[in-house]
């Protein structure tokens, strides 16, 4: 039960600071005190922590990653291709509705670390006709963009899951598919259908009468994305190296000088971002060192209740606790392999749980880039969330019963 106590007591921290316009590296470094205080702590285990953290492999990965994602966000913008897609798309969909919830679940669709950068913009060019608060600007980007956890086959908690429960990827996804839909579903009646426009929209200058332009913007924005693709998914490339290439080849493409190079090699060395991702994984490291996760997980197993439920808490929790997929699968999944081997809807019920648990997680990384795009407020953009993933949950549920 004192596992569980600390862990409450580590999140009210971070959630206060976070509310309170604590940065997200400063707060889950609070957050990490309090935990580490309240683990038997010994300098060996912060030593510990530290240095995993600052010499694992994994830490500068993440980092030279999402510092070329940000370098390749400048040249989108100041490119002019952000507003060049946004007008072709506007011409050719008609909607700017449509428009709000398809760019973040289109460039959602490709595994990319921090490409919440690459889809905010775009959110904020196409909520321009409707008056939106910054919290709900942030919470249609990081909703619709991971509507696909539950089907794209490339995501590494996918990968995982089926890797360590034994099923196919193929069943998985079969069995899974229509949360997506009603993730997409649940989300567009939330967010975009009530909307009611405040202006006409913009934009529609940019593209030329030929639609030659339109093309040359849609390729622009397209072509570095899918790119990246192939190049981490079928070349096997480190996500960092992609990204550095993808940003060389822009910068031969978009033809700039030493003077804008310079200057977008400034703007992605964004030290609150940076921090705050360190901040995470530094986190991340002390929650392992504590055995804080391992003692919930050994407690709720203990319990006399149905798998399905206990597993499913275990998923929600270790969501909640790291922030990304391959976490909560990583912790939830081998109970489903000794418990329930082959029991597709025990993955389907972790999947959700633990999903809704990475969704409202102060770690999850895509909350912290687009929460300090819009300059949004933490817990004002978690409360539609909250209850969409509500629903999410009770659907899971109803559809075993």
């Amino acid at each position: 039960m004192f596992a569980v106590l600390k862990v409450l007591a580590t999140l009210a921290v971070i959630v206060i600071a976070l509310n309170r316009k604590v940065k997200m590296g400063n707060a889950m470094l609070a957050g990490s005190a309090i935990l580490f205080i309240l683990s038997e702590p010994t300098l060996a285990k912060l030593a510990n922590a530290a240095l995993r953290t600052a010499t694992s492999h994994s830490t500068w990965e993440i980092l030279f990653a999402l510092y070329f994602v940000m370098c390749l966000e400048y040249q989108f913008r100041t490119g002019g291709i952000i507003d060049g897609l946004m007008a072709t798309a506007r011409s050719l969909l008609r909607s700017d509705r449509v428009l709000l919830a398809m760019m973040p679940a289109f460039l959602g669709f490709l595994p990319s670390l921090g490409g919440a950068i690459f889809s905010a913009p775009l959110v904020e060019s196409a909520s321009k006709p409707y008056s939106l608060s910054a919290e709900t600007k942030t919470a249609i980007n990081y909703w619709f963009r991971h509507i696909w956890e539950y089907t794209n086959p490339i995501f590494t908690g996918m990968l995982l899951a089926s890797q360590i429960s034994g099923l196919s990827l193929n069943a998985l996804i079969s069995h899974m598919a229509w949360l997506t839909v009603l993730s997409a579903v649940i989300g567009w009646l939330l967010f975009v259908s009530p909307l009611k426009k405040s202006q006409p929209s913009g934009n529609t200058a940019i593209i030329s009468d030929s639609g030659s332009t339109s093309y040359h913007f849609l390729l622009l924005a397209t072509a570095p994305i899918i790119a990246n693709f192939v190049l981490v998914v079928f070349l096997k490339m480190p996500a960092s190296i992609s990204m550095a290439l993808v940003v060389g080849a822009m910068i031969l493409v978009l033809r700039q000088s030493l003077t804008d190079i310079r200057a977008m090699l400034l703007h992605a060395l964004d030290s609150k971002l940076l921090w705050g991702i360190v901040g995470i994984l530094f986190f991340q490291q002390v929650l392992q060192q504590s055995g804080a996760i391992n003692e919930i997980a050994l407690l709720l197993n203990a319990v006399a209740i149905p798998p399905t439920v206990v597993i499913g808490i275990i998923a929600f929790v270790a969501g909640l606790l790291t922030g990304t997929s391959q976490g909560f699968v990583a912790i939830a999944f081998p109970f489903i392999a000794v418990m329930a081997p082959g029991d597709l809807t025990l993955a389907m019920i972790s999947f959700v749980m633990g999903t809704a648990g990475q969704m409202l997680s102060p770690a999850h990384m895509c909350l912290l880039v687009t929460l300090d795009y819009f300059h949004a407020d933490f817990l004002k953009t978690l409360r539609p969330v909250f209850i969409l993933n509500i629903i999410m949950i009770a659907a899971a549920y109803a559809s075993i019963l």
